[in-house]
């Protein structure tokens, strides 16, 4: 991983996975869910630097995966791999604000699009196969 020495979120912090609470859209005609309004995701980040994201909703999915560096409040997704060629070896960078048991990220409007934002949460421990029923 590449970690910011002035980093405002402590990676060990938001290491694991999360899950998808809201997916929104900020722009001219207002606050719109493109995922609908129960998405379903799921955003992991690893102690070695990698991370995935994926999420999906009314009908869209989306995912990238690669690696991941903090700067400051910022986190900027490396990615190797995406579900659209335009999230293919590219940087995505997003705000990143850690409160209330939330990870909230932020990307930026650019280029006509709207302002996106993804607010997670820890998802419920998931029980051991061994505690599985049979």
């Amino acid at each position: 991983m590449h970690a910011s020495t002035d980093s405002a979120i402590d990676a060990h912090e938001i290491t694991g996975a999360w899950q998808l609470v809201s997916y929104t859209a900020t722009g001219a005609d207002g606050v719109t869910h493109p995922l609908g309004t129960d998405p379903q995701g799921l955003l992991i980040y690893t102690p070695q630097g990698q991370m995935s994201a994926q999420v999906s909703g009314a009908g869209i999915y989306m995912g990238y995966a690669g690696t991941y560096e903090w700067h400051g409040d910022r986190v900027v997704h490396h990615t190797i791999v995406g579900s659209a060629p335009e999230w293919e070896g590219v940087d995505l960078p997003r705000s990143a604000e850690c409160a209330g048991g939330l990870l909230i990220l932020r990307a930026d409007p650019s280029g006509g699009r709207p302002a996106l934002a993804a607010t997670w949460q820890r998802p419920a421990p998931t029980p051991h196969p061994s505690q599985w029923p049979r």
